[in-house]
């Protein structure tokens, strides 16, 4: 039987591995070349209920720790979806409900209240307020660890307090399919809007041009090795064609 150490352990490593590489599949014909239409998730419409069927409503699986409202919670007005952590905490809300045409860059409109302390990808402490994790296609990349999953390449974005702008760091594990970069250094309560070009990211990321349709995203929080708090909101993301 897993014991609770390893269990924590095994969710610390997984990170993405809530989502299935299924999910990812592009609808028949999707090519990167298909003309594609605007789609926005607006997170500033909540009306009251549940958080989380109205999330759901939009697509979004809550996922890991994201389902515990003791390590995550979550909020939502007219200002957007508030999340803090609690506890340490690994949560993601993930989406596939993507049209099966290409977009050319993604727009998000977030910031930051609180960092994680001591959260650094250039020191290695690879945690973050939010990421928007954005999903290219369905082939399978390796994990690099027999726990995880293959997924699809992917980007995550996220708001630093000192890393390298615009850098594509490479992570512990998925070190073949992901690359984290910091689209802006975020002070406390700003509000900021982030336009990120997929096609020149994936290739500065990479080295190769995109081929393939964003086939899904996910919104992200992860302290699960700063084991601070922190808090972050986010009001719309918008793919671009």
């Amino acid at each position: 039987m897993m014991t609770t150490t390893a269990r924590l352990l095994r969710a610390a490593i997984l990170g993405l591995s809530a989502i299935t590489v299924a999910s990812f599949a592009p609808a028949t014909g999707a090519k990167a070349n298909v003309p594609a239409t605007r789609l926005i998730v607006d997170l500033t419409d909540f009306r009251g209920g549940s958080v989380y069927e109205w999330l759901q409503a939009k697509g979004f699986r809550i996922e890991q720790d994201a389902k515990n409202p003791q390590k995550i919670a979550m909020q939502a007005d007219d200002r957007g979806l508030s999340l803090q952590t609690l506890r340490p905490a690994l949560g993601l809300l993930t989406n596939t409900r993507m049209n099966p045409n290409a977009y050319t860059a993604v727009e998000i409109e977030w910031g930051v209240a609180q960092h994680p302390a001591g959260a650094s990808y250039e020191r290695r402490v690879n945690n973050e307020a939010i990421m928007v994790h954005v999903f290219f296609g369905a082939t399978k990349r390796a994990s690099g660890s027999m726990f995880a999953p293959n997924l699809p390449a992917f980007i995550g974005l996220f708001l630093c307090a000192s890393d390298r702008v615009g850098f594509p760091y490479v992570g512990r594990h998925y070190q073949e399919a992901g690359r984290y970069i910091c689209v802006d250094r975020a002070e406390p309560q700003r509000t900021l809007v982030t336009r990120f070009d997929l096609r020149q990211g994936f290739r500065t990321a990479f080295g190769a041009d995109l081929r393939e349709a964003i086939t899904g995203f996910t919104v992200a929080v992860d302290t699960s090795s700063s084991k601070s708090p922190s808090q972050a909101f986010i009001k719309r993301i918008a793919f671009l064609p």
